[in-house]
């Protein structure tokens, strides 16, 4: 992704931060695909990150995916800066972390000292730990773990649409 592209992107991101909407049906269309045991877990997170996984859902599926292990990961792929997580922070977080993320010495000494920018960062090994805890299967926890470094066709198309969203 250019440079160009990635500012736009984090534009966007923040816009959806400051207003994030969810639709009933949207969050029923959640309920529905995630099941009573994994459905907490979408639940759990701030609207502007469930807003980010619905949209990331939703291009899976205008793509065609009905891969069920894809939909529902793309849905808790953010679970670990939810409530359930413990995570707590704000906009001033989310735009620190952003700018931090290019230099991530600085980041990881930042987020010892702020619980914002800490919940930030764990939050990929916070969603492992949640799918797990909330019996998510294997296939989706292969998926969140991949997320970070894809190596499958699976996880590299859910990063990919992630990075797009």
């Amino acid at each position: 992704m250019s440079s160009f592209s990635r500012g736009l992107y984090r534009l966007r991101q923040l816009r959806r931060t400051l207003r994030p909407h969810v639709q009933p049906e949207e969050r029923a269309d959640a309920r529905r695909v995630l099941g009573e045991r994994l459905y907490p877990l979408f639940d759990s997170m701030q609207a502007a990150d469930q807003r980010h996984c619905l949209d990331v859902y939703a291009r899976l599926v205008a793509n065609g995916c009905a891969d069920s292990e894809m939909l529902q990961a793309a849905l808790i792929h953010d679970a670990g800066k939810g409530s359930i997580a413990g995570a707590r922070f704000g906009v001033q977080h989310r735009v620190a972390y952003v700018v931090l993320e290019r230099t991530p010495g600085l980041l990881k000494r930042a987020a010892r000292y702020n619980r914002g920018l800490a919940s930030l960062q764990a939050h990929d090994r916070k969603t492992l730990e949640l799918a797990r805890e909330y019996g998510a299967t294997d296939g989706i926890i292969a998926l969140l773990r991949e997320m970070g470094s894809p190596t499958s066709d699976r996880a590299r198309l859910l990063k990919s649409v992630d990075d797009e969203s």
